[in-house]
């Protein structure tokens, strides 16, 4: 039986901060525990690699989105390898591949900061699926704080609101997600096997 699907937006260097990978193994282990696959942009190495790990660990399913420039580079054993040519690709399946039904958002370089932003972008104007910010620090405080001030200000329509979330990383994903959506396992056509 398929299970419901969360993508992850978040950086592929390890961080100075040790909070942010300990975080991204809490959320791992969460996502598992919890009954959720994951999507993520591929590797092992940095705070998705992190989450991916601890969800594999933790009975998750992952699916890695790979862009060809880095397909040669080490993979979760046993995950489903998707590669794209372009990041514009990268970022179409991560947010539709499985029917994700939220996006995640750890700290992370300009790329999982963009991802961010345009699974918010999505979320607001496609209707699509929530934006969880993972709280760790001050990290994403940034994007919290313009939400809230464009809901406020009428940029964003207040009936958009609840498409930003946030959790501390082994928060209860299922609660937080029940009232915005159907958790209803979703189905997806295997892809190649790495």
């Amino acid at each position: 039986m398929s299970r419901p699907v969360i993508a992850l937006f978040a950086g592929s260097s390890t961080p100075k901060d040790p909070a942010i990978m300990a975080a991204a193994e809490k959320l791992g282990r969460m996502l598992g525990a919890q009954g959720f696959d994951l999507i993520y942009g591929a590797g092992t190495q940095g705070v998705m690699g992190a989450v991916a790990k601890a969800a594999a660990a933790a009975g998750s399913h992952i699916t890695a989105v790979v862009l060809d420039k880095y397909a040669h580079e080490e993979q979760i054993a046993g995950a489903t390898l998707i590669k794209v040519a372009s990041e514009q690709e990268r970022f179409a399946l991560l947010s539709s591949h499985g029917n994700p039904v939220a996006s995640l958002v750890m700290p992370g370089g300009p790329g999982a900061l963009r991802e961010a932003l345009q699974g918010l972008e999505k979320a607001v104007y496609e209707n699509g699926a929530p934006v969880v910010l993972v709280d760790i620090g001050n990290y994403l405080s940034g994007i919290r704080q313009y939400f809230a001030e464009a809901v406020a200000g009428g940029l964003i329509r207040e009936d958009r609101a609840g498409k930003l979330l946030s959790m501390p990383p082994d928060g209860d994903l299922k609660a937080l997600l029940s009232p915005q959506q159907n958790l209803a396992p979703r189905t997806h056509a295997p892809q190649q096997k790495f």
